[in-house]
């Protein structure tokens, strides 16, 4: 299934920044799976995260909110959110970058019985 921004691109006007669009897009692919959802709340909730009291303070529940949404309803979750005082514009200008530096370190240790180098069984 192939999912199109295209809708984003468009309520996100003539001067949406490639890296908001990014973030969006790469933000909900990465979202799909439980793992790497739950490696980017740890890394985004890190203390040496400089997003990170404005994510978990402000901005965690709406993030999550547009990081979860069918691409296909933006323009309905866009009205949403402006019915809230937001819109997808600014929600995704809030959603953390994944900074380098230390993201290997929010990676899930291996559970009991698996081994490190083997992906996890579903």
């Amino acid at each position: 299934m192939t999912h199109t921004h295209e809708p984003a691109v468009e309520i996100l006007g003539p001067y949406a920044m490639p890296h908001d669009l990014a973030r969006l897009y790469y933000g909900r692919l990465l979202w799909r799976k439980a793992r790497t959802r739950a490696r980017l709340l740890r890394h985004w909730a890190d203390e040496r995260h400089p997003y990170r009291d404005r994510f978990l303070q402000t901005w965690r529940p709406v993030v999550e909110e547009v990081l979860e949404a069918d691409p296909a309803q933006d323009f309905e979750l866009d009205a949403q959110l402006m019915a809230r005082g937001l819109s997808l514009r600014v929600v995704v200008r809030e959603i953390p970058p994944v900074i380098g530096s230390f993201i290997a370190e929010s990676r899930l240790h291996p559970a009991c019985g698996e081994s490190a180098s083997e992906p996890p069984a579903a």
